[in-house]
């Protein structure tokens, strides 16, 4: 979409806000949607028997409250980031924030670091939405849930010092040794604010194996402060992840961007939607119920949860818009930590912090996948994106030859071992058929080599006069350019929240009846 385009969604989305936000014909402008009800009604009438298009949003604002107006803020974040992106990516790179896209044939700098507009436009559209929640919620079901404020600007407070400490990462490009702790700084707004409410710190004991009942004698684990030592790694992981699985364009707003949308699917599991869908404009008697326990506090916390990541999705989109292949923008640690603040706060505020990790099931296996060089049992070059070929734009497994004395350890050998088996790795030879190393263990080359594509020339390290590396491929190999590769791991992005939702709502049937 052009920039013209996005512009147009600007003042549509704002407009609208009057008609579906539920005190906006008092706060705001009532003559505006006065005159939005009036022109609907005319269209309406046609296809569904409904008295007025106002009443119809009036009652699923009571149903659902807030939600059109997280719907409409979306698509003004999607605007409003799209134009701050195409206004501000020059200013970045003329301030020396840019970099070298490493994986194209020209070195043109690219301006990084654009994950910052994003963030800041989502946070400014939450500061927006206080009001609407707080009345939208004031006449519902949600009442009791709608004047505790202080989960929710917690989440925003979290969300703030994430996207300030990823952009102070861009500036000064920390070490990964510093990184890691950094979003334990970022959740410890929130997580004072879980405590000071008296959030639950339990967690219910599996049915499966029954011995394990059997043996504490209880069906629920009351975990105290190991709860909150789970939070904060809960928040390390789901940050860092996400900035581990990079190296081509595109995949990190892409990952968070799928997570998202299965999280929004998942949240709508638990409220009526159809069924408020129905009797708001087709008139229909149809019981609204709450289809998951029947528990109010459920829905609640789901919505709240829809209410933080629609918006998200909105300015994500945008940015996805500008950093896909060919990238024009990089994201850089800023939408990283940023991102996975989001996503955090959702799982931590919404009580599904589990349903949440099964989402990142990729991210889980990447990140046992790398372990042995990011725990330095194999050797671990500075950069691990896959090579590409310039003359045919396919990309081959980058690799990592060691020095004379190879791994350290026997347990770096079995992981390679196991790897190699499973094919997500394969070994580098010389023309000798003497071993040098491997391909480097992530996901993006871990995809190549399972299409059949086997190591080149892809660092420094590689580079030795005294080695002649052989390229080969297997029979059938499936080659893939930059933007294959992306298809692909969005494909197992995918498909990991296909299996999440499977073991979610099949297996954990039986685990936890």
């Amino acid at each position: 979409m052009s920039w013209a385009y996005a512009a147009l969604l600007v003042p549509c989305a704002a407009y609208m806000l009057a008609l579906l936000a539920p005190s906006a014909a008092d706060l705001l402008c009532a003559h505006a949607s006065m005159a939005c009800a009036a022109w609907g009604d005319a269209f309406l009438r046609r296809a569904a028997p409904v008295a007025s298009v106002h009443a119809a949003i009036q009652y699923m604002d009571r149903a659902l409250p807030a939600l059109g107006v997280s719907l409409v803020l979306a698509v003004l974040g999607y605007g409003a980031t799209y134009l701050a992106i195409a206004w501000s990516h020059r200013a970045f790179a003329a301030h020396g924030l840019c970099g070298r896209d490493l994986l194209k044939r020209t070195g043109a700098p690219v301006p990084e670091s654009l994950g910052l507009p994003c963030a800041v436009i989502y946070l400014v559209l939450l500061l927006l939405f206080i009001p609407f929640r707080h009345f939208g919620c004031a006449a519902s079901l949600y009442a009791d849930h709608a004047q505790n404020l202080a989960l929710y600007l917690s989440a925003l407070l979290s969300m703030y010092s994430g996207a300030l400490l990823g952009f102070v990462d861009d500036v000064l490009d920390i070490r990964w040794r510093f990184k890691l702790p950094i979003p334990l700084l970022s959740s410890i707004p929130m997580l004072m604010v879980y405590i000071a409410e008296g959030g639950a710190t339990s967690v219910v004991v599996p049915a499966w194996p029954p011995v394990l009942r059997a043996f504490l004698r209880r069906t629920t684990l009351e975990l105290g402060a190991l709860y909150y030592v789970y939070m904060m790694l809960l928040a390390i992981f789901c940050t860092n992840c996400i900035n581990i699985l990079a190296g081509i364009n595109g995949v990190e707003v892409g990952q968070a961007l799928v997570i998202a949308v299965s999280v929004c699917i998942n949240d709508l599991l638990y409220l009526d939607v159809p069924a408020v869908v129905q009797q708001a404009f087709f008139g229909r008697d149809v019981q609204v119920s709450l289809p998951l326990h029947n528990s109010v506090d459920l829905a609640a916390r789901h919505l709240f949860s829809l209410h933080l990541l629609l918006p998200f999705i909105g300015t994500s989109a945008a940015l996805l818009a500008w950093n896909r292949y060919p990238s024009r923008v990089f994201v850089g640690d800023t939408y990283c930590y940023f991102a996975g603040m989001v996503l955090v706060a959702c799982g931590v505020l919404g009580h599904y912090s589990k349903t949440l990790l099964l989402f990142f099931l990729p991210q889980i296996a990447n990140f046992l996948l790398s372990a042995p060089q990011l725990f330095h049992l194999v050797p671990c070059p500075r950069h691990r994106i896959p090579y590409l070929d310039a003359a045919t734009g396919r990309l081959y497994p980058s690799c990592v030859v060691w020095e004379p004395r190879g791994m350290r350890g026997m347990l770096g050998g079995a992981c390679i071992d196991m790897f190699v088996r499973m094919r997500l790795v394969c070994r580098v030879y010389d023309t000798h058929g003497k071993v040098l190393g491997v391909s480097n263990l992530t996901l993006l080359n871990a995809i190549l080599v399972f299409c059949g594509a086997r190591p080149g020339l892809a660092s420094e390290a590689t580079k030795r006069d005294d080695v002649a590396l052989r390229v080969d491929a297997l029979q059938g190999t499936v080659w893939l350019s930059e933007r294959g590769l992306w298809y692909a791991m969005m494909g197992v992005q995918v498909a990991g929240s296909v299996l999440a939702f499977l073991v979610r709502y099949r297996l954990a049937n039986a685990i936890f009846p």
